[in-house]
C-alpha cells in the first residue's frame, strides 16, 4: 500500500511538470524579449515596421551568435512579404553566416512577426570595433493592390571585443550601455500558472522522494553525478573534435589558437576555479601541469595580436593542449573523445 501511494504521488508530480512544460513550450508562449516587445506592437493604422538586433550581449571575435531581422506587419493590411529580396538585401560582411532560420508568430492582435535569424561569426577582422551594415530593404505588397512597396531600416551595429570584463553593466559602446533587458512582464495568465504547476509538482515530488531516499536515492545520486561528469566531458569532447576538424581542413593558425584558448579557459575554470573571462591566476594551477598551461596560454594570445603565427607553433600548442587534457581527464577519457 505504501509503495502504491509513493508511485501515485510521483506520477502526479510528473503530470504537473509535463503540463507546465507544455504550457511554456506552446506556440503562444513568447520569449521574455518578445513579451517585452508585445507592449509595443504596431501603432493604429501602421502597416509594417522592420527591426534588427543582436540576440544577447557581449560578442567576442570567433563567437557564433544570432542576429535577428524582424519584419512586423499588420496582416489585415499586408498580403505578402518578399522574402527572396529580403535575403539578398541583408549584407553582414565581414561576419560569416553559419546558419539561417525563419519563423512567424503573432505579437498581438494586429501585429504579426516574420523573423529571419542569422547565426554569424567573425573569424577575420578588427576587435574592440563597432561594425556597421548597409540599409536593409524590405519589399511588401499591400492588400487589394498588385504593386510592391518598400521600406528600409539601418541594421543595429555590432561591437566585437577580444575580451569582455566580468562586469559589463556600465560598459558604453557608443550607441548605449551594454545591459540585458530589464523590467517585468505583467502578464498574469502566463505568469502564475507555471509557478502554480511547478509548486504543486515540487511538493508532490518531495513527498515521494522522502520515502524513496532510504532505499533508492543514494545509488541514483551517484548515477546523476556520473551523468554530470559525462555532460562536462561531452562539452569538451565536442570542442576537441571541432578543433581537430578545423586542423584537418587547414584553417588559418589564429582561429585555431582562439579555439584552444577557449578550451583552456573552460578547463581551468572547471578544474582550478579560475575566472575564464580574465587572465588566469596561474598560482592556482596544479604544479604538475603549470608549465605547459602557462606556455599554451601565451601562445594562444597571438590569436588576438598582429604577429604572424608559424605552423610549428600550432603543432606545439596542440601537443600541449593534449598534455593538459590528459592530466585533468586521463588518457582513457581522451581516447573516448577521439572516438
Amino acid at each position: 500500500m505504501r509503495a502504491r501511494i509513493v508511485w501515485i504521488l510521483t506520477g502526479l508530480a510528473a503530470l504537473a511538470a509535463v503540463a507546465s512544460a507544455a504550457f511554456l513550450l506552446s506556440p503562444s508562449f513568447l520569449s521574455p524579449h518578445d513579451l517585452a516587445l508585445k507592449e509595443e506592437g504596431l501603432r493604429e493604422g501602421e502597416a509594417i515596421l522592420v527591426k534588427t538586433r543582436v540576440e544577447g550581449f557581449g560578442v567576442h571575435k570567433g563567437d557564433a551568435f544570432p542576429y535577428l531581422v524582424d519584419v512586423w506587419y499588420n496582416p489585415d493590411q499586408v498580403s505578402e512579404i518578399d522574402r527572396t529580396s529580403l535575403d539578398k538585401s541583408v549584407y553582414l560582411e565581414p561576419f560569416e553566416i553559419r546558419d539561417t532560420k525563419e519563423r512567424e508568430f503573432n505579437l498581438d492582435s494586429r501585429t504579426r512577426v516574420y523573423r529571419r535569424e542569422y547565426e554569424i561569426q567573425l573569424i577575420s577582422g578588427k576587435v574592440d570595433y563597432l561594425y556597421n551594415f548597409p540599409a536593409i530593404v524590405v519589399r511588401y505588397r499591400l492588400k487589394n493592390t498588385g504593386v510592391f512597396s518598400e521600406t528600409t531600416v539601418v541594421p543595429e551595429p555590432i561591437f566585437v571585443s577580444s575580451r569582455l570584463p566580468p562586469d559589463v553593466t556600465d560598459l558604453e559602446l557608443g550607441y548605449g550601455p551594454l545591459r540585458p533587458i530589464k523590467g517585468e512582464i505583467e502578464d498574469v495568465s502566463q505568469k502564475r500558472l507555471p509557478w502554480i504547476l511547478w509548486t504543486l509538482g515540487g511538493f508532490l515530488a518531495a513527498l515521494g522522494v522522502a520515502d524513496l531516499a532510504w532505499r533508492r536515492a543514494i545509488p541514483q545520486w551517484k548515477g546523476r553525478a556520473k551523468q554530470r561528469r559525462k555532460v562536462e566531458g561531452d562539452v569538451l569532447s565536442e570542442a576537441y573534435r571541432s578543433l581537430y576538424e578545423s586542423v584537418a581542413t587547414a584553417v588559418e593558425p589564429k582561429p585555431l589558437f582562439h579555439q584552444m584558448d577557449h578550451m583552456l579557459r573552460i578547463v581551468l575554470a572547471r578544474k582550478e576555479k579560475t575566472d575564464w573571462l580574465e587572465e588566469p591566476n596561474f598560482d592556482k594551477v596544479s604544479p604538475g601541469i603549470s608549465v605547459p598551461v602557462v606556455s599554451l596560454f601565451e601562445k594562444c594570445q597571438k590569436a588576438y595580436g598582429p604577429e604572424v603565427v608559424e605552423q610549428k607553433e600550432v603543432e606545439e600548442a596542440l601537443r600541449q593542449l593534449e598534455e593538459i587534457l590528459g592530466f585533468y581527464f586521463g588518457e582513457g577519457e581522451m581516447e573516448a573523445w577521439r572516438g
